[in-house]
């Protein structure tokens, strides 16, 4: 019973990420594939949706949508801005849906391995059995962190750059939507992403302060907060855009020179661990061996 609801369980889980997170198939790429590898005399059944469409995404929605009905307002409001600030990877209701999930199929697969190897005492069981609901509960968190701190470095790298291209931008008669477009255009930039939702929001209505506040929000870097801060005191006081674009780059860069700096004054300390534990043994061996070897084919003797 067990492992019959692990297994629609897990089911469930893997057809909503499939199916909610991809794009539904075209029935006329579907079609077209059809027609070149069987002909045109092939039969047609264009415009009948898949079985997944019919039956595996509807359940998977709905099993998501309830499981995610269980955690609290303000609990989802808080991951909402996570995922936000993850680059939405998932659609919100998909990672609250596994969130819940997640203990019940962390707790099952922990009974079922008590009974199948019971332990020796009943607290070795109740921990193994919370060990399971910590496990399920930690692996989204900790897959939504790193997806945060991944994406919040690559902004990071990125900015100065970005900034730099920004000041020229300006500098050169641009105004700052337009410059933020120019950077905007490259799609290998993280930070392009942001930039375009920006100004999507800025187009819809939004002001610019307002929409400033909200790339703060969602990238929730130091460095942005302060740009950010500097943009909007410019804007209020009168300043010129392009000379505070410029003091906002050659901080960022001081700052990201202090970073590799500090980097490379840890490095001796990192290597410590793996010198003293996989290279000193070795060449202590290489060094030591034939002299113990000698002592004691010597003593032998």
């Amino acid at each position: 019973m067990i492992l019959a609801a692990v297994f629609f369980a897990a089911l469930a889980a893997f057809s909503g990420t499939r199916l909610l997170v991809s794009r539904p198939p075209s029935v006329t790429g579907g079609q077209l594939d059809r027609i070149r590898l069987e002909g045109s005399s092939a039969p047609s059944n264009e415009g009948e949706p898949a079985f997944g469409q019919r039956v595996i995404r509807p359940f998977s929605g709905w099993l998501l949508k309830h499981l995610a009905g269980l955690l609290p307002v303000r609990l989802a409001h808080h991951f909402e801005q996570e995922l936000a600030a993850a680059g939405r990877p998932i659609p919100t209701q998909t990672f609250l849906g596994f969130l819940a999930a997640g203990p019940v199929v962390g707790l099952a697969l922990a009974a079922d391995l008590v009974l199948r190897s019971p332990p020796a005492s009943p607290g070795m069981a109740i921990l193994e059995l919370a060990g399971g609901v910590v496990f399920g509960v930690a692996l989204p968190l900790y897959w939504l962190t790193g997806r945060v701190r991944r994406r919040q470095m690559a902004i990071g790298r990125e900015l100065p750059d970005a900034l730099d291209l920004i000041v020229v931008s300006v500098e050169a008669g641009l105004s700052l939507e337009a410059a933020m477009s120019r950077v905007a255009e490259d799609p290998r930039r993280v930070l392009a992403g942001e930039l375009r939702r920006v100004l999507a929001d800025m187009n819809l209505g939004m002001g610019r302060r307002v929409a400033l506040r909200g790339l703060a929000t969602r990238t929730r870097l130091p460095a942005v907060a302060s740009l950010v801060s500097a943009i909007i005191q410019a804007d209020q006081t009168g300043m010129g855009i392009g000379q505070v674009l410029r003091a906002q780059s050659a901080y960022l860069r001081s700052q990201r020179k202090q970073r590799a700096e500090e980097a490379a004054m840890k490095a001796p300390l990192k290597m410590l661990f793996p010198l003293i534990f996989f290279i000193f043994p070795s060449l202590f061996v290489v060094i030591m061996g034939p002299a113990v070897l000698s002592l004691m084919n010597g003593g032998f003797k």
